[in-house]
């Protein structure tokens, strides 16, 4: 698509053009104006890249690589929409969008910032755009040689199955917000350096770093959302390590925010701030290069195929040239930078729980660094290339949550100048008491393991303690409880978590056709498939095809629906599974596969030659010969072998013609009649031998030879997973509550750090009160009881 092309290289030339006028900025001051104007029409052309893309989808331009790898005509429109960023070509154009709309909020609040840090952040997308211009989403779809008769085709490959779910609507939009925004503290931090200036920035990107990571922590939940309802295997997170390629940028966001709360309050981390905040943009790049660059394809289930080489020439040097120059010039600038004021804190204080929190953050994102690099690492010391299991994870974290539930319950109780440990533990006694007896429920549930359940205690005391603190401001300061609500969602979201994970239970369940089965305290039976009347024959090939079970107990009974199908499309069919999950307040039983539903059978069987005759319980069948119709291994291909078969309880043998035919590049063996009511089958099939294997189905007082379904699920009974629900839009509404709060502050911090009077609201006259017209008192009469004269 020539118009694709053209609004991509006008994206790479408008933003060139930003990035040299605001460098010249500083000298000609007059052209800020065209800068400003330049990066608006970089914008344009992004917004008319994705709207060109999203139109392509739309009508079904399959001429294009892009449409025809991820769109086909069966999808709807909102998931030909989410095709946009379905593919590294939509994805790197969907990350570029976003971080052009937050150029345009920074042009306008950057203040006397907006050189700099628009110089770097211009320098960003112009990156992205050559990525675009070379991984471009409007190549064409190559011709194969020698060409088809219909070209270009009238259909596309389709979405991933896994993708075609409700979750691709939201997940990858907001959770490229959360990593789009990771470059405006990036460029903050190089801008801070560059001017060498570590007072007034801190103040104004406190609200994007709060900002990036709200979104980027919600976008992880919503993924963990996605797996939990998509995959089958009953868990949010599986620290895959395309998963924490968004973990731990994440996680040193949050540690660089409650740094900057610590300079802005106390004075302290002066110095290492712009690297805090600057890391998780390079871990970003980091991630998106492996994820991309088809390094972990071998260990991860997310990883991309590879980039074009130009393109990932690219993003490597963003990521090298990122990593030195942040290095460089805060180690330029470090002996120059303010020292930390003192500490004039006494006993335990809110300066040191942070100071605690900053490191615990930091300790969990080294790990999940170096567990995601191991691949990497094994292969580098000449060892074959292993992913670390989510066991060294889940062990490596226990005495970190610990710690950091202890650290996020005190936190809210104290106060900057110290506190006594006598003065905490009076604070913190109710918190305390009712966590102890959170715990003791939670042991008469059943909940008996001790770290456990140790661990969930502590959560509970982190989610009281907040709780807490955000009922005593509720009357009085409303604006500042972002913080604690953040708190107390991360705490309930973790609980949660350890809760499913730690006690469920698991059961595999083999369902036979016709028989009941009994497991997790349920009566389970199969009633049927779904499958579409296009596949009467094969309903696993229908991929809207659901497994009908249904589940009873003692006073209830209840439908679920799994799906399972294969897809077919490729060379080595994939099976696809949408488990089924049924939710109660205390826990999800949640329904799922371990194998492929089969077909079990114990036919009768007898392998003839041509011409030759053999017997079976009776049956006796004569080869006569080979028959095909249609060309050989097209579709419609039909095998037939021509047969006699006869029973003593006939009155005569009949002649049968049961086939295999190709449907779908599949064979599929097509049954015979027979007048007792078996059915004849074709198997296994030789024809330079002239070799039949004949199967004999549904024979009468063979209960074994007739077809039934076996259906092979996995159940499990996970407990309090409505926690991990609740948690993810609790921390969402505390982040965007304490981005409103310190984007309110900005103009009165800017004025504190740079010494300039505290501005003032605009004086609004008041308007005059209507004063009613005074009405004229009515006359009094005074009369008289005395008779005239």
């Amino acid at each position: 698509m020539l118009a694709g092309y053209i609004v991509v290289w006008l994206g790479v030339l408008f933003s060139l053009a930003s990035v040299v006028f605001y460098g010249l900025s500083g000298k000609h001051p007059r052209l800020m104006r065209w800068a400003r104007g330049a990066f608006v029409g970089a914008f344009v052309a992004i917004l008319g890249a994705e709207a060109l893309l999203i139109y392509a989808l739309l009508a079904g331009r399959y001429d294009l690589l892009y449409v025809f790898s991820f769109s086909e005509q069966s999808l709807t429109p909102l998931f030909k929409v989410a095709s946009a960023w379905a593919g590294q070509e939509g994805s790197f154009l969907l990350w570029a969008l976003w971080t052009g709309i937050y150029g345009l909020i920074l042009m306008r609040t950057a203040g006397g910032y907006e050189r700099w840090v628009m110089s770097i952040y211009g320098s960003i997308v112009l990156l992205l755009m050559a990525i675009l211009a070379f991984q471009s989403p409007f190549a064409p779809l190559p011709k194969p040689d020698p060409a088809p008769a219909v070209w270009p085709p009238r259909d596309g490959f389709g979405l991933n199955p896994v993708l075609e779910n409700p979750w691709m609507k939201i997940h990858p939009p907001i959770i490229f917000a959360g990593f789009a925004a990771l470059a405006v503290p990036f460029a903050y931090a190089l801008a801070a350096l560059w001017r060498n200036e570590y007072f007034e920035y801190a103040v104004r990107v406190r609200p994007w770093a709060i900002y990036s990571a709200t979104m980027l922590g919600f976008g992880l939940a919503l993924g963990g959302y996605w797996a939990y309802e998509t995959l089958g295997w009953g868990g949010f997170w599986a620290w895959d390590p395309v998963e924490n390629s968004s973990y731990f940028p994440w996680l040193i966001m949050a540690a660089a925010m409650h740094g900057l709360m610590l300079q802005i309050n106390r004075g302290r981390m002066v110095r290492w701030n712009p690297l805090l905040l600057a890391i998780p943009f390079i871990l970003f790049l980091y991630g998106t290069f492996l994820t991309r660059s088809g390094a972990l394809a071998e260990v991860s289930v997310h990883s991309f195929v590879n980039m074009e080489t130009n393109a990932l020439k690219i993003l490597l040097g963003m990521l090298i040239g990122s990593g030195v120059l942040t290095l460089g010039l805060w180690l330029w600038r470090y002996r120059q930078m303010p020292l930390p004021a003192p500490d004039m804190t006494k006993g335990f204080s809110r300066e040191a729980a942070l100071i605690w929190g900053i490191q615990l953050l930091t300790v969990s994102a080294l790990i999940s660094l170096v567990g995601t690099s191991w691949p990497l690492i094994t292969r580098a010391v000449g060892k074959q290339m292993e992913a670390l299991k989510p066991e060294f994870y889940n062990q490596a974290h226990i005495p970190w949550i610990v710690v950091t539930a202890i650290v996020l319950a005190a936190a809210p109780m104290l106060t900057w100048r110290g506190m006594s440990l006598d003065a905490i533990l009076e604070r913190l006694t109710k918190s305390w008491l009712a966590a102890v007896a959170t715990g003791f429920v939670l042991f008469w549930l059943g909940f008996r393991e001790p770290i456990t359940l140790l661990i969930c205690t502590l959560l509970a005391f982190t989610a009281y303690a907040n709780f807490g603190a955000i009922w005593r401001r509720w009357r009085t300061s409303r604006i500042t409880l972002g913080g604690f609500i953040t708190h107390l969602g991360l705490a309930v979201a973790i609980l949660g978590l350890i809760l499913s994970y730690a006690y469920e239970r698991k059961e595999r369940v083999v369902l036979i056709q016709g028989q009941d089965t009994f497991a997790l305290g349920y009566k389970w039976r199969y009633l049927g498939m779904t499958g579409n009347e296009k596949f009467p024959g094969d309903p696993l090939a229908d991929k809207f095809n659901r497994v009908r079970l249904e589940i009873a107990s003692h006073n209830e009974k209840f439908l679920a629906e799994p799906r399972f199908y294969q897809d077919r499309r490729r060379e080595e069919p994939m099976n696809v599974v949408w488990p089924h999950i049924i939710r109660w307040w205390d826990h999800d039983l949640y329904i799922s596969f371990f194998a492929p539903p089969q077909v079990h059978a114990e036919p009768l069987v007898l392998t003839l030659r041509e011409g030759a005759k053999g017997t079976v319980e009776g049956y006796t069948i004569e080869f006569l010969g080979f028959e095909t119709a249609g060309g050989m291994g097209a579709e419609g291909f039909r095998a037939i072998a021509k047969a006699r078969v006869s029973h003593p309880n006939w009155k005569e043998a009949v002649e049968v013609a049961p086939f295999q035919v190709v449907m779908d590049g599949s064979v599929v063996p097509i049954p015979v009649p027979l007048p007792d009511g078996a059915q004849l089958v074709i198997g296994q099939m030789d024809v330079n031998r002239r070799q039949v294997e004949f199967r004999l189905l549904m024979v009468p007082g063979k209960p074994e030879t007739t077809p039934r379904w076996v259906i092979p699920l996995e159940v499990y009974y996970k407990p309090f997973t409505i926690l991990v629900w609740l948690g993810p839009p609790l921390t969402l509404i505390g982040g965007l509550l304490a981005v409103l709060r310190r984007g309110r502050d900005v103009k009165y911090g800017v004025a504190r750090a740079t010494l300039e009077p505290y501005p003032t609201p605009a004086h609004k006259p008041a308007k005059p009160r209507r004063r009613k017209a005074p009405q004229p008192k009515e006359s009094v009469v005074v009369h008289s009881n005395r008779a005239a004269d």
